[in-house]
Formats: structure tokens, C-alpha cells, sequence
């Protein structure tokens, strides 16, 4: 009798098509053996019981929820003391000074910038100039929010001393003004291509995009 081999693609396609088989037949797990899990949740070489693989998954994942909890106290911090410095400001060049130097060592970030496509205004107080037709052609939605690595606008980082890895992009809309700015978050690692949650960093925008409609 010719037996068939059963190929891994199978046994995950029988899997998933049958999602309840080891909740319906506990006892294979028994004898199943899985690779232990190392601290930074890369797979070992020792091979350990369901139970102990459950269990180390079960510490792994308290541990990076914990970490995750403690990174958005620690930012939750950040961005109200980041509010109240904004809130502060009484003129636009003290704003941007803050928005540009300040901002980005609290955040550890190597640029905050903000684009703008009027090139008087570009010049007047140093902002990053790109024609609208390159801001329409990526960051056409209004309010749109962009987390992710970078793009080839070189430009909107051409302050920067070190290589940006990844960016915040968020269009402004600022009712006194006809057209729409950027404001550019930028840092030389993953900070935002990571599954941090994106709504404080949000919020920020949200905070500088009302101050600057108060001064213009």
C-alpha cells in the first residue's frame, strides 16, 4: 500500500480551514512538542511542552504590554508638557523656533518641519518650499494623516544632518490660509513605521495645526 506524503502546506491548509480541531481533540497537544521562546521572542533551540510554550507566550506578551503601557505614559507626558510650551507661544517666530528646535529633542526626533507651498511665506520664515502640485500629488486629502518609512521627497528633510529612516506627515488645515501646509515628523529610526498607536502623536498635530491658526 502506497502511502502519500503530506506536505506542510496541507497540515496549515487543514488548519485554518478547521480552526476548532484542537479545541475538539485536546489531547494531540500533549504530544506535540514546540520551539521555546527566547527573551527578545526570537525562536531557541530547545524544544519545550505546549504547556511551557503557552505559558512563556502568555509572560512574553504581559511583558510587551507592559512596556507598550509604560511608552505611552512616558509620551502621554511628553505631549502635555509639549500642549503647555505651545499654548505659551505669543508669536509666531517664538512658535516656530520651539516647533523647530525644542520640539523634536523632546520627542528624540531629528526634524519637526513644517511645508508650506508660498514661497514669500517659505522665505519669510523659513519653512520648507514645495510647489503644491508635489503636495496635491501625495498629500492631497485634507487632515490626512501618513505614518511610514520614507519617501523620496528629500526636500521635505533637507535640515536634517542625519539619514531619515521615517516620517509623520499630516496636512493642516487652516481655514485662514488657501492652501494646505505639512507638518513633517521625522526620525533616523522606525519610530513611525513601528505598530506604536498613532493617535497621540495625532493629537500634537491637532494642537499645532490650532495654534498656527490663531497666528495667521
Amino acid at each position: 500500500m502506497l502511502s502519500k506524503k503530506i506536505k506542510i502546506e496541507d497540515i496549515e491548509k487543514f488548519l485554518s480551514e478547521n480552526p476548532s480541531f484542537f479545541i475538539e481533540h485536546p489531547q494531540i497537544l500533549q504530544s506535540l512538542k514546540f520551539p521555546s521562546l527566547k527573551k527578545n521572542n526570537s525562536i531557541g533551540n530547545k524544544v519545550v511542552s505546549f504547556k511551557d510554550w503557552l505559558i512563556n507566550n502568555l509572560r512574553f506578551e504581559k511583558e510587551g504590554l507592559i512596556e507598550n503601557a509604560k511608552y505611552n505614559y512616558l509620551t502621554q507626558k511628553k505631549i502635555h508638557q509639549a500642549v503647555i510650551s505651545i499654548i505659551n507661544k505669543n508669536n509666531l517666530k517664538e512658535f516656530l523656533k520651539y516647533l523647530n528646535i525644542e520640539l523634536p529633542k523632546l520627542f528624540h526626533l531629528e526634524i519637526i518641519n513644517i511645508v508650506c507651498t508660498k514661497k514669500e511665506l517659505s522665505s519669510k520664515y523659513n519653512l520648507i518650499f514645495l510647489e503644491e502640485k508635489e503636495v496635491d500629488k501625495y498629500y492631497r486629502l485634507n487632515n490626512h494623516f501618513i505614518m511610514d518609512a520614507v519617501d523620496d521627497q528629500k526636500i521635505l528633510y533637507k535640515n536634517a544632518k542625519k539619514k531619515i529612516y521615517s516620517n509623520a506627515i499630516f496636512s493642516l488645515n487652516i481655514k485662514s490660509l488657501d492652501f494646505f501646509p505639512l507638518l513633517i515628523f521625522a526620525s533616523t529610526d522606525k519610530h513611525f513605521v513601528s505598530n506604536r498607536a498613532y493617535d497621540l502623536i495625532l493629537f500634537l498635530s491637532k494642537i499645532i495645526q490650532f495654534k498656527l491658526g490663531k497666528f495667521f
